[in-house]
């Protein structure tokens, strides 16, 4: 009975889960899908001008430093170490699903940016940018990229250690938080560039998430 009745409470917090996690996406898919079409029109142009040069205002030697530091981190030639030392070890655990869905999430990700929406929207990057950065800026494929992979490195570890939850989703943010505020300082991208990278990065964690709870049953009630 005590046993019928605590598998009748785990499930109906998993729908409780999941119905929230549904929410979120529909809503931030709306979000993005509005944001797009404000930037293919123009509509924001005046206030992504007006905010970088309120940005432009704060320029430090010693902060500039720290914005080249965080932004870098972010880098595709940085991160690729670490995806790959985080597959290394997942395979090394044995944790063979959550490699995979990494791979795929990483890859994935990077494909959808880079050759897929920045080529679509054609968007150019503010000038003068404080460091020499190539390509188009919508979205900024730093904060999506780097947003998807943290939360889904925070998503494993909490299934790990539930009790650590809350402090390593909390770090994620705040890093990726840094990066997408210096990029804004760097002057490589736009405030919208960085709310769309948000947006696509959290869209794909989800999706990621998805589909890990797809091939691995232990997961569909976290």
């Amino acid at each position: 009975m005590k046993l019928k009745l605590r598998k009748s409470v785990m499930e109906k917090i998993g729908q409780v889960i999941t119905n929230k996690t549904l929410t979120s996406f529909v809503i931030v898919l709306l979000l993005l899908l509005w944001l797009n079409q404000e930037v293919v029109r123009g509509n924001l142009d005046a206030w992504d001008e007006t905010f970088i040069r309120w940005v432009r205002h704060f320029c430090q030697p010693g902060l500039l430093e720290f914005a080249r530091f965080s932004y870098i981190s972010g880098e595709a030639e940085i991160v690729i170490f670490f995806v790959l030392g985080s597959l290394s070890f997942l395979f090394w655990k044995r944790y063979l699903k959550e490699a995979q869905v990494l791979a795929i999430s990483s890859l994935g990700i990077l494909i959808l940016t880079d050759k897929f929406l920045k080529p679509l929207f054609d968007r150019i990057r503010p000038a003068p940018g404080l460091i020499d950065v190539q390509g188009n800026s919508y979205p900024s494929g730093h904060i999506s990229g780097n947003f998807m992979l943290y939360l889904y490195i925070s998503y494993l570890i909490s299934f790990k250690f539930p009790k650590l939850t809350v402090y390593f989703y909390s770090i994620s943010i705040i890093l990726i938080c840094f990066m997408g505020w210096a990029s804004l300082y760097l002057q490589v991208h736009w405030a919208t560039d960085i709310i769309a990278g948000f947006c696509v990065g959290y869209l794909a964690f989800t999706l990621s998430i998805f589909l890990l709870k797809t091939i691995d049953t232990k997961y569909r009630n976290f």
